[in-house]
């Protein structure tokens, strides 16, 4: 009789055990089940994210409507050009602008020209380089056309803001500022005839020949220092 008792007695010990093991087995898969399943979330939500990204891409900003704006404030009545350019006069001088995001290239177009075969064109080629040395706009020349003008322009890239509260101030600087341009130019071809003239007076020789028949005098200036 005891020993049935003991019999029960060690198959129950034995049935806690594996009881127990097994509980503990499981609790072990359950935590790596879940583990994995959070890898798994956190996989697909990235991947979700970067889809969304992908998808919804920045807004292309309106530079040209911003302009358009800015320039009615100014008082001009720009033109919208087919390709999404503007054109507009502004004291006098007719502007083309362009734009790429948040810039707007603005061009003085063909505000001057010079022949290809024109002595003065290197000159003018000085004064153009003296002028790009300074900040702001540069000066361009096309290539020569069917014939033989050179175009000179002038041209500025900016940046424009919506949030920017100074628009219309800076865009009015930018656009005087292609009329500085010019007369920086100007005012350095006009500065190298200036030397050029001087460097040709100082070259020219002291004396002179005259004709008399079939005589060639050569006559010095007189001479008034005392000897």
């Amino acid at each position: 009789m005891e020993a049935y008792f003991y019999t029960i007695g060690v198959l129950c010990t034995i049935g806690m055990i594996a009881y127990w093991i097994n509980k503990k087995v499981t609790e072990e898969r359950d935590d790596e089940r879940k583990a994995i399943e959070t890898v798994l979330n956190k996989r697909c939500n990235n991947s979700t994210n970067s889809s969304d990204q992908s998808t919804h891409r920045p807004v292309e900003p309106d530079t040209a409507g911003l302009m358009l704006s800015t320039l009615r404030n100014l008082g001009c009545q720009p033109t919208i050009n087919d390709d999404g350019s503007l054109s507009v006069a502004y004291q006098g001088e007719n502007f083309h602008m362009e734009f790429g995001g948040m810039y707007a290239r603005i061009w003085d177009p063909s505000w001057s020209g010079i022949r290809a075969d024109d002595p003065e064109l290197p000159k003018v080629k000085e004064a153009m380089n003296s002028a790009n040395f300074s900040f702001g706009p540069t000066i361009v020349m096309t290539t020569p056309d069917e014939e033989g003008v050179i175009a000179i322009h002038s041209r500025r890239d900016i940046m424009l803001h919506p949030s920017c509260p100074d628009n219309v101030q800076y865009v009015t600087a930018v656009l005087d500022s292609l009329f500085n341009i010019k007369e920086r130019m100007r005012s350095s071809f006009q500065q190298l005839s200036v030397q050029q003239t001087e460097n040709r007076r100082a070259r020219r020789p002291i004396g002179f020949s005259t004709n008399q028949g079939s005589n060639n005098t050569q006559v010095e200036p007189e001479n008034t220092q005392e000897q």
